[in-house]
This record gives structure tokens, C-alpha cells and sequence, in this order.
């Protein structure tokens, strides 16, 4: 019986994890990649220049 039990949970954190990397390897990773630039202009804004 304990083995059936181990099986069953291990599937069900399988499909968990599954779709928990799926989900943040299509939306973190790209925003983590893309960082834009400043605009020069904004330097007049600066506290520190």
C-alpha cells in the first residue's frame, strides 16, 4: 500500500512541478534577458550626475 501512496504523490508533484517550470521558463526568462536602454535625456533628471 505505501507504494502505491509514494507512487500517486510522486506523479502528482511531477505534473505540479511540470507546469510550474513550464510557466516560469515562458514569462521570466525574457524579462530577466530585455533590459533597455536610457534614453540620454533622462540624465537631466538625475540626482547624481
Amino acid at each position: 500500500m505505501k507504494k502505491r501512496v509514494t507512487k500517486s504523490v510522486a506523479k502528482g508533484m511531477k505534473a505540479a512541478l511540470d507546469v510550474v517550470l513550464q510557466t516560469e521558463a515562458n514569462t521570466a526568462s525574457c524579462i530577466i534577458m530585455y533590459q533597455p536602454k536610457a534614453p540620454k535625456e533622462l540624465m537631466n533628471y538625475r540626482r547624481n550626475k
